[in-house]
């Protein structure tokens, strides 16, 4: 079991390499870069070492910022459909495997899988009038402490959501590989 968690937690990795990677590519833009025709990449992801210069033929446009915010969700709901399949390739979870709620990071695991139950078999648009939706942003702010009113899409920031699930899964697959 030592091996086996030492392979899905290299392979969780690299998931976060590669996550990281394309959101350098298509970074959080706000506002104020609207007019822009060169961007940096944010420095969250210069100390990784990922050091990208956006250049724009044109300034850089809402439509355009609006759809590069678009993108990076979308890479970020990718991100957790990947997590998952992943964590359910080492059979730690499945249809008839459940959730072993005495271990640490099954809060994590939980909000992952119904994450990647809406993105994988829907358009993965939050709908507050869904109560399985409404039940997992519940759970995101309670256990993120993020406030949820009036929300309508999935928080899904990098630095404050998705590194805190994925620790969470790691914790859980060594819970349950390494059963310490």
């Amino acid at each position: 079991m030592e091996k086996e968690f030492e392979q899905i937690n290299k392979e969780m990795d690299i998931l976060w390499t590669y996550l990281n990677k394309n959101r350098g590519y298509f970074p959080y833009v706000d506002d104020s870069s609207i007019g822009a025709k060169i961007l940096l990449t944010p420095p969250y992801y210069r100390a990784q070492g990922i050091k990208i210069v956006h250049t724009f033929e044109e300034p850089l446009s809402v439509e355009i910022k609006d759809e590069m915010l678009r993108i990076g969700h979308w890479i970020n709901q990718n991100f957790i459909i990947r997590l998952c399949s992943l964590i359910e390739s080492y059979q730690l979870i499945s249809n008839a495997i459940k959730i072993d709620f005495t271990l640490d990071g099954a809060e994590q695991l939980n909000i992952v899988r119904r994450l990647r139950n809406r993105f994988a078999h829907s358009s993965g648009r939050y709908n507050p009038d869904n109560s399985d939706d409404f039940k997992t942003m519940e759970l995101m702010g309670k256990h993120f402490g993020i406030s949820i009113e009036g929300r309508t899409d999935w928080p899904l920031a990098i630095d404050t959501v998705l590194e805190r699930l994925l620790e969470g899964c790691k914790l859980y697959a060594e819970k349950k590989l390494k059963g310490v």
